[in-house]
């Protein structure tokens, strides 16, 4: 089952959507928003498979406010022209849609929706395991930096790019995350969510919170486990 979110600042194009998906199987709506605020909690609350988003909720920050998200959902984005396409697709918009809505138009997303994510992309996947590194470089203005390994917290999905966390401040990094994740020790590091992995000798606790999970890393660093990697972290729990 496809979960949806619908981000949608007019009420007749979100029971649109709506109505639409209601009537597919395989799919089912979980909420809808009318905010850019509105939408960031609920995308982190609900983890959502897919969201329809709105263009007009933020114009170019649209792009800026799904960076916000702690999860990352599919993003089919709506909008009134083609103003914003190649924006959209230049973060990886899954689809973009014209208002108004044509069923077969909102059939052909809903089916891109269903794919399923590629065998890169799945929770503790790796192709081949990767040799065990004590250094990286990194980007740090026009240089590159030699960082220890173990001295990563975590790492972030930004977009198409990565942030990468440690004790002695943030790069940037020009890799996506899943690309990352393959180079990594997964023995050393953890992939709990689809926009973050942990180094797990700088997890500090865990705590559940209405029925989510999160990890708290030695900075003080808080981050929700996603639902699809949960097996990940109870395999270190006594």
């Amino acid at each position: 089952m496809n979960t949806i979110l619908i981000a949608d600042r007019e009420p007749a194009h979100r029971q649109q959507i709506r109505r639409h998906i209601d009537n597919r199987p395989g799919f089912r709506v979980i909420g809808e928003c009318r905010s850019s605020n509105e939408t960031i909690r609920c995308v982190n609350t609900l983890e959502p498979d897919v969201l329809f988003l709105d263009v007009q909720l933020g114009g170019d920050k649209v792009f800026d406010l799904i960076r916000q998200a702690e999860h990352m959902p599919k993003v089919i984005y709506t909008a009134r022209n083609e103003s914003y396409a190649l924006q959209a697709f230049d973060h990886q918009a899954l689809d973009y849609l014209l208002k108004p809505f044509g069923a077969a138009r909102l059939d052909a997303a809903l089916q891109k929706a269903a794919c399923p994510v590629g065998v890169d992309d799945l929770p503790g996947h790796t192709a081949t395991p990767p040799a065990r590194r004590r250094h990286l470089f990194v980007e740090d203005g026009e240089r590159l930096r030699r960082i220890a390994i173990h001295d990563i917290r975590f790492l972030k999905a930004a977009g198409d790019y990565t942030v990468v966390y440690t004790i002695h401040g943030e790069f940037l990094s020009t890799s996506g995350i899943g690309r990352i994740a393959r180079r990594l020790d997964d023995s050393q590091f953890l992939r709990v969510h689809r926009s973050f992995i942990v180094n797990m000798e700088r997890i500090d606790a865990c705590y559940r919170e209405i029925g989510r999970l999160y990890v708290v890393m030695e900075n003080g660093q808080e981050i929700g486990v996603g639902k699809h990697y949960l097996n990940g972290i109870k395999s270190l729990i006594l």
